[in-house]
């Protein structure tokens, strides 16, 4: 009796088993292919981004194994979002440029792929959505930024590199700059965080190419003021610009006189270092730099500078959603 009583129940358990072993299989099954489809959606997807980084308009990105990198951001961002959970990823905002490496990932790359990495991808974000807007007028500026804002958008790890290497950075730029048909914001900013005077030959070719480009007069009052460079400190645009009178992102008109004065202080300035052996730039040390946006970023960033305030960030922990 009592097994007569069960026979109803066992079938349908029998039954809910049979439907969640046929509905359940296929997903299973689909979840691992898109995982080991990761090679086919790198190869799909590999010439639109390769194609999309040369509409950029407002900053250079490295021909010289750019597909590496691409590769590598487009692997990774297809795996991060497959273990997020995400099961549709969309191929038409290339989200893949802005998806920041893993720790993993980032230190096992060679110094190249790092170097166009940093070009592409800015890690670091303003909380304050809206505020980095470029100054753009007639003036020549001091900094390219106001006063609260950072010059550049790259993170610490980011930036430890770029002053680790700095040297390197310098000849994989000097390979860029014969690709370069403009010169981007992103190019700018690292020729003033590096304080790179060696480039200022190039610059003033720009120039000549250019002589309407205020941003370019204001790259070359950056690097020398960074540089501590004598004669320029001495000169009436350093002290309207710096002096005590003025304030954080100060400028100045861009005036025929003032653009001379500027590109004839930077070929003395190339001149008098170029000759000094073993030249090393100084050590700009900043005040202050606003805590950024955890958004993103897949393990903490652990390498900081410590005149900056540190704000912790909490690490998700993802599982492979089966």
């Amino acid at each position: 009796m009592i097994l007569t009583n069960c026979t109803p129940f066992l079938k349908n358990l029998l039954k809910y088993i049979s439907i969640l072993l046929f509905w359940g299989c296929p997903l299973l099954c689909f979840s691992q292919y898109k995982l080991k489809d990761t090679t086919k959606f790198v190869t799909n997807n590999l010439p639109a981004y390769v194609y999309r980084l040369d509409q950029y308009k407002y900053k250079n990105i490295p021909v010289i194994d750019r597909k590496s990198i691409v590769s590598t951001l487009l692997r990774e961002y297809y795996i991060d979002e497959l273990v997020s959970g995400n099961e549709t990823l969309s191929k038409d905002r290339y989200y893949a440029l802005s998806h920041h490496l893993s720790a993993k990932t980032f230190n096992s790359l060679n110094n190249r792929d790092r170097f166009n990495y940093c070009m592409m991808t800015q890690e670091f974000y303003m909380q304050n959505c809206g505020s980095l807007g470029r100054f753009k007028s007639t003036g020549i500026y001091g900094a390219f930024y106001r006063s609260d804002l950072p010059l550049e958008y790259w993170s610490d790890r980011q930036l430890q590199f770029l002053h680790k290497n700095r040297k390197e950075i310098i000849g994989y730029v000097d390979q860029m700059w014969s690709d370069l048909k403009f010169i981007g914001d992103n190019t700018k900013d690292l020729l003033v965080e590096l304080i790179m005077w060696e480039e200022i030959p190039n610059i003033l070719q720009q120039i000549e190419l250019s002589p309407q480009d205020n941003s370019l007069y204001s790259v070359l009052v950056q690097i020398m003021m960074r540089a501590k460079f004598t004669t320029f400190e001495a000169s009436k645009i350093y002290e309207k610009i710096y002096g005590p009178e003025s304030y954080i992102a100060s400028q100045i008109a861009g005036t025929e006189e003032n653009r001379t004065a500027i590109v004839d202080m930077a070929k003395k300035c190339y001149a008098e270092l170029d000759v000094i052996p073993n030249y090393n730039v100084p050590i700009y040390v900043r005040q202050s730099r606003p805590s950024y946006s955890s958004d993103g970023l897949k393990e903490e960033l652990v390498t900081r500078k410590k005149d900056w305030p540190i704000k912790k960030v909490q690490t998700p922990i993802f599982k492979i959603k089966l």
